[in-house]
């Protein structure tokens, strides 16, 4: 089969080509950037006689474009698409039920979310990883370049402070409150079940601290459900400033305003404080001098901007090339952490999987598909609350071997079950 892999500078599309080359697929890619998802018609001109031209019999990409599943109806072919963002706002775009629509999507939840609206050109497929692509870099690398992102913890990812905080962009000013409430409340992580909901952003606040370390339940969504939590004032705010989805597309709003606003401020806010927390205990080693050594034992890795976080911002280490440097971060971390959003409601995110592939110590927040697929303590470390996670960063930076060995079991699951070989049987069956 002939394949056209649309290119959008996704991290791992040269590993997608490489590992669809390697079952006898004939693959071209097609580069250009999609101005807009469902209405790109330049995008539509130059792509259609490219296909025509190609004699191509399908189209694949990483994540889910309306506009290239357009082209692919248009043109009669299937269009595969991997889907590793959670939430993926494009997967609610109106085309998402067009015949040639292929979608596999790595969260279970949210493929049963798609289905309850009547989509069935879904499907269940968990991510994959290349050991052997990242074996490569480690083993290449001199032993100053490993040397450089050896340390005890380390975390790659965003914390957010940017625009895509939504809450903090809407309720940033006077009506917003406070972080260091918001920070004792999730830090004491009560249950308050009898407790009578409060008004306005009071009450969405509370919702917020009380799902801060809590995986096991979904509260924010229950207490909308329940009446408990009022969207329509952040609903009238994200349509202010033009950040709801449009006509084009079909979502509830409590849908997308849970995923975008209310689960986001619940990541912003469990990295934060995880994260400070790890750097407090954590990030300054003394040598014999009594010197501290700048983020000797915890190190971030993050372009986001920690400024305002003091203690973050001494840790900050800026951002790791995903193919040349990550996977060094990975494997010369004691233990790696993956803080997952929260809008990833059940699947394992891509994190979890690329640590491993390097031969990384995992400790993550407890997910329902990490707990289906690794057998805790054995190939992964989990934790459901924020005591939990440091006493198991603690207790695993003492239990060298035991910690060693966790870690290579890890890596000897991810080749077995997640290799692309795995994963695009799933996407393609």
């Amino acid at each position: 089969m002939k394949l056209i892999l649309y290119s959008w500078n996704a991290n791992n599309e040269q590993i997608l080509m490489d590992n669809l080359i390697k079952p006898g697929f004939e693959v071209v890619c097609f580069r250009k950037e999609c101005r807009h998802y469902t209405r790109d018609m330049e995008l539509a001109m130059e792509m259609i006689p490219f296909i025509h031209a190609q004699g191509a019999e399908a189209v694949v990409s990483f994540n889910y474009f309306p506009i290239v599943s357009m082209i692919c109806n248009t043109c009669q072919i299937p269009y595969y698409a991997w889907v590793y963002d959670c939430p993926h706002f494009t997967l609610y775009a109106k085309q998402i039920g067009l015949p040639c629509n292929h979608i596999g999507i790595f969260d279970r939840e949210m493929v049963g979310q798609l289905e309850g609206y009547g989509v069935n050109t879904v499907h269940y497929v968990p991510l994959a990883v290349d050991t052997a692509c990242f074996d490569a870099v480690v083993s290449q690398a001199t032993p100053r370049e490993k040397e450089r992102f050896r340390c005890d913890i380390s975390f790659v990812g965003s914390l957010y402070t940017d625009e895509h905080n939504y809450y903090d962009r809407l309720f940033g000013g006077k009506d917003a409150v406070k972080q260091e409430d918001m920070c004792e409340r999730a830090v004491e992580c009560s249950s308050r079940q009898g407790e009578q909901p409060a008004a306005g952003l009071a009450a969405i606040a509370s919702g917020i601290s009380r799902q801060c370390f809590a995986y096991h339940e979904d509260y924010l969504r229950q207490a909308v459900m329940d009446g408990n939590i009022d969207l329509r004032r952040i609903q009238v705010q994200m349509e202010k400033q033009g950040l709801m989805l449009g006509e084009d597309y079909y979502a509830k709003a409590e849908d997308i305003l849970l995923a975008a606003v209310l689960e986001k401020k619940v990541t912003v806010e469990e990295r934060r404080i995880l994260l400070t927390q790890m750097a407090d205990r954590f990030a300054i080693s003394e040598n014999s001098d009594g010197a501290g050594n700048r983020g000797s034992n915890f190190r971030l890795y993050t372009g986001s901007d920690t400024s305002a976080l003091p203690e973050l911002d001494f840790c900050n280490c800026g951002t790791v090339d995903y193919h040349t440097q990550m996977p060094l971060v990975f494997a010369g971390s004691r233990i790696n952490l993956n803080i997952s959003l929260r809008s990833i409601h059940s699947g394992i995110p891509l994190r979890v999987l690329d640590i491993m592939a390097c031969g990384g110590f995992v400790l993550s927040n407890w997910q329902p598909e990490i707990a289906e697929y690794f057998e805790e303590g054995v190939e992964i470390v989990t934790f459901d609350s924020l005591d939990d996670c440091l006493a198991k960063t603690a207790y695993y930076l003492s239990h060298e071997e035991e910690r060693r060995q966790i870690a290579a079991n890890g890596k000897r699951k991810v080749q077995e079950k997640f290799s692309y070989q795995v994963g695009l049987e799933r996407l393609f069956g």
